[in-house]
C-alpha cells in the first residue's frame, strides 16, 4: 500500500494510491505528473519500486507527505539495490540460511521484488515492462531521453457513437517525412498499448500485457511470455508484432474490431476481445465482460520531432521500429 497524503484529494480520504499493476488509467496519470521528479539514471528502477508498493498488500504501508518524499525513498532503495548487487561479501546461494535472516529476506522480497532468484527478478521485470501502461510510458520516455523529443500534440476520447471518427484518429499520418507519431491508446483499467505512425503509411504495435507478457517477447525480443503462449496470441503477434510493420488489411480489421469494440457495453468489448491483437485468454475476456459502465478508448498523439536523433543514439538502422529500439535499449534485470 502507498499513501501520499498531498494526493488526498484526488485518492480520498487519506491518498492511498490505487494498485499501480492493474489501475492503467491511474498509472499513466500519475507517471505523467511526476515523470519530472524521477531520476534519469533510475526511472526504470524507482518507478518500479513506487508500482511494487502501491500493490503490495504484504508489508506495512509506505506513507509519505508528497511524490518528492516518495521518490527519494525509493531512489535510495535502487541505490541500495545496486550497492548489494556487486557487494562479493554477500552469502553465496548454498549457504544455510537462518530464521532471522529467512526474516529479513522474506520482508526484503516483500518490499522490494528483487533477490538473486530468476522468478523474483521475472516478477520485477512484470512490474516495469508486462504491465502495459508502464511499457507505452517506458518506450515514450525512453525516446525522449535519447534525443527524440516527444511533443503530445492532443488527447481525444471516444465512447459509443464514436466509431468512425476512432477511426479516423488511428488512421492519422505525420506532417512530413522528419517526424514519427506515437498513438497512445488506452482502454481505461483494461489495456494500453502504442501505435508508431510513419509518414510513408507504415504502423506498428508496441505492448505488454499485465501477467502475460513483456513489450520484449511481443517485438519478438525474447521468450518472456508467462508460461507457454497459446495458439491464438502467436497468430496474432504474427499478424501485428514481432517487430514488423502491420499490412494495410491487418490495420483496417484492426480499426474494426477497435470501432466495434466501443459500440455499445463490455459485452460487445469481450467478443471483439478475441480477435483483438491484445491477450484472447478466456479469463481476461471473462473479466471484460463483467465491467460496469460504458468501454472507452483514449487517444493521446505524440510527436516525435526527432526521430532520426534517437534512432541514432539507439544505435539503430532503417529496419527496426523506434518502438523496437527504445524497448531494446531499455534493460529488464
Amino acid at each position: 500500500m502507498l499513501i501520499i497524503a498531498e494526493e488526498r484529494d484526488t485518492y480520498p480520504p487519506n491518498g492511498q494510491i490505487p494498485n499501480l499493476e492493474t489501475d492503467e488509467k491511474a498509472c499513466h496519470d500519475i507517471l505523467t505528473r511526476i515523470k519530472p521528479l524521477l531520476p534519469r539514471d533510475l526511472t526504470g528502477e524507482v518507478v518500479g519500486a513506487l508500482v511494487n508498493w502501491s500493490a503490495s498488500k504484504l508489508v506495512p504501508h509506505r506513507s509519505f507527505g508528497t511524490w518528492a518524499e516518495a521518490i527519494t525513498a525509493a531512489t535510495s532503495n535502487a541505490r541500495n539495490d545496486m550497492a548489494l548487487a556487486t557487494d562479493d561479501s554477500q552469502r553465496q546461494r548454498d549457504e544455510a540460511v537462518g530464521g532471522d535472516d529467512l526474516a529479513k529476506l522474506n520482508a526484503a522480497v516483500a518490499s522490494t521484488g528483487r533477490t538473486d532468484d530468476r522468478q523474483i527478478t521475472l516478477r520485477d521485470e512484470s512490474r516495469r515492462w508486462a504491465n502495459c501502461g508502464m511499457a507505452a510510458f517506458q518506450i515514450r520516455e525512453q525516446l525522449r531521453d535519447k534525443g527524440g523529443e516527444p511533443v503530445r500534440l492532443s488527447g481525444q476520447t471516444y465512447g459509443k457513437g464514436k466509431g468512425d471518427a476512432l477511426k479516423q484518429a488511428l488512421l492519422v499520418q505525420p506532417a512530413n517525412a522528419q517526424t514519427v507519431l506515437l498513438l497512445d491508446c488506452q482502454f481505461p483499467q483494461v489495456h494500453n498499448f502504442i501505435i508508431e505512425v510513419h509518414h510513408d503509411g507504415s504502423r506498428y504495435l508496441a505492448q505488454g500485457y499485465q501477467g502475460t507478457y513483456f513489450a520484449h517477447w511481443w517485438l519478438g525480443i525474447n521468450n518472456s511470455y508467462s508460461g507457454e503462449a497459446p495458439p491464438k496470441i502467436l497468430a496474432l503477434r504474427e499478424r501485428y508484432g514481432l517487430g514488423r510493420a502491420i499490412s494495410r488489411e491487418n490495420y483496417e480489421s484492426l480499426l474494426d474490431g477497435l470501432a466495434a469494440a466501443i459500440s455499445s457495453g463490455w459485452q460487445e468489448t469481450a467478443n471483439q476481445w478475441q480477435t483483438l491483437p491484445f491477450n484472447p485468454d478466456r479469463q481476461e475476456i471473462d473479466g471484460i465482460r463483467r465491467r460496469s459502465e460504458a468501454p472507452t478508448i483514449l487517444v493521446e498523439v505524440f510527436e516525435l520531432r526527432k526521430p532520426a536523433v534517437a534512432r541514432a543514439a539507439l544505435g539503430g538502422n532503417g529496419g527496426a521500429s523506434l518502438s523496437e529500439l527504445a524497448t531494446r535499449g531499455l534493460t529488464t534485470a
